[in-house]
């Protein structure tokens, strides 16, 4: 008999706040969260009175306040998507990685690459996988060139919900025709919504049920995956940052600051349990301990593996 494979998808849903999400009804994440495991927690950064637009970045001002739960280290840091989507990846804060807006100045993704990047070189039979419609995480390096197959548009340019919907055509081809081990998938619409018109009206919420259609199409693909009675996919799903409630981010309110990180795996059903505020910066150990690979305290990584 074959052993198990470990594989992995993460789902990164840009600016989606999850107090509107618990109360959409959106079925597919909702699912996940009844059957998985699932927390939030708030970001360890933000600039008071900071600008709340979409420009490239800011610069950060100096501040010499320690954040909550970090000891004496202080993260000068936007609570901005560069900040958030590279935290994910490498599974360090801005402070380590060096990305504190959406200008990517100052980036270390030399010393701490993204999980796929890491997977790939601990061993390099897998498959990895990023599509994205943010092209800002391929042209800066958030995730690297080292992952196997990339798909990257401008979500900019073709429309963030054209974009979306491409991006997971492609990801649901790639499912379905390859054998990718460890998956990342972006979509932006929120984000772009909430930009424009705020969170509280009807074209965020029709986003967010766009969005929760798109996993579940992905989620379907795997399942029906001639391989997939010999898989074990874990799920995880997050957003970067909140908004407020006018629309925008960047400073410290709990709107902006509050993240989530939803866990399940597929073909289990692990109840609905709380995990104990879920970090950004856990996501990334905890897809690559989902793939049964370590992590090296050599790293100086600041997240760790959830427990689903």
């Amino acid at each position: 008999m074959s052993p198990i494979k470990n594989k992995v998808l993460v789902v990164g849903m840009d600016g989606l706040r999850f107090d509107l999400l618990s109360a959409s009804g959106a079925p597919v994440l909702t699912a996940l969260m009844s059957t998985g495991a699932y927390g939030t927690s708030m970001l360890p950064y933000g600039v008071d009175d900071a600008p709340r637009t979409e420009s490239p970045g800011e610069v950060v001002p100096e501040t010499e306040t320690p954040e909550p739960g970090l000891g004496d280290r202080v993260i000068k840091s936007r609570t901005d998507s560069g900040p958030g989507w590279s935290s994910i990846a490498t599974g360090a804060w801005p402070d380590k990685h060096g990305v504190v807006d959406n200008g990517f100045e100052g980036s270390r993704f030399q010393k701490f690459p993204d999980f796929l990047t890491r997977a790939k070189n601990a061993r390099p039979e897998l498959l990895t996988s990023a599509f994205f419609s943010w092209a800002a995480l391929a042209e800066h390096g958030a995730f690297g060139p080292a992952i196997d197959h990339r798909f990257v548009l401008d979500g900019y340019t073709v429309g963030w919900a054209e974009a979306d919907k491409q991006v997971t055509d492609a990801a649901e081809r790639h499912l379905a025709e390859e054998d990718p081990d460890a998956v990342f998938v972006y979509l932006g619409d929120t984000d772009e919504v909430a930009h424009d018109l705020g969170p509280h009206c009807p074209e965020y919420a029709a986003a967010l049920q766009a969005q929760d259609a798109y996993l579940g199409r992905l989620l379907d693909t795997i399942r029906a995956r001639p391989a997939y009675p010999g898989e074990r996919w874990t799920v995880l799903v997050t957003t970067d940052h909140g908004h407020v409630d006018e629309g925008g981010h960047g400073g410290t309110s709990d709107e902006e600051r509050t993240v989530f990180v939803i866990a399940h795996r597929l073909g289990e059903d692990l109840g609905g349990r709380r995990l104990a505020a879920p970090r950004l910066v856990d996501v990334g150990p905890t897809a690559l301990a989902a793939l049964q690979l370590a992590i090296d305290p050599a790293w100086d990584l600041d997240g760790v593996p959830l427990e689903p």
